[in-house]
């Protein structure tokens, strides 16, 4: 094994710090530009990919609730509460993201059909295969199915 031979493999967090004061200092013939695009690629990448988490657990949670009413809990409403407040939080910081909503509730809602038939036994085919819940339900601190 060979260890990491530049300052942006050996500390990331220290490559970042001394990029951004280079940045600062507008000494642009010294940055690490690659590595720089790089990075603020996957930053965009990841606020998307957090957008989709939260909505996989939203949905997870929704279709729980809706499929089996049995078992529902003040555990689930929680964990539906604190989704919302987090699809909330992540478009605020990020409304570029609005455009892809709907693309990143298709991919969460993937996921979170799978959970649901994980965590409750039932058969995936028991979830619809496309999300029964339109954003407006989904952002709503009312909105319960069933």
């Amino acid at each position: 094994m060979t260890s990491p031979t530049t300052p942006y493999d050996r500390d990331l967090y220290s490559w970042a710090a001394e990029q951004a004061e280079l940045l600062r200092l507008r000494r642009f013939d010294q940055v690490d530009w690659p590595n720089v695009i790089e990075e603020i690629a996957d930053l965009g990448k990841s606020e998307y990919r957090s957008l989709a988490a939260a909505l996989e657990q939203l949905t997870l949670h929704l279709l729980k609730w809706q499929f089996q009413p049995e078992r529902r809990s003040r555990s689930w409403t929680l964990t539906i509460d604190e989704q919302r407040t987090q699809v909330e939080k992540i478009l605020e910081d990020s409304p570029g993201l609005k455009h892809r909503q709907e693309e990143a509730l298709a991919r969460g809602y993937k996921y979170g059909r799978r959970g649901a038939a994980r965590e409750t036994g039932l058969d995936l085919g028991t979830f619809p295969e496309f999300c029964p819940y339109t954003w407006a339900d989904l952002i709503n601190p009312d909105f319960l199915p069933g």
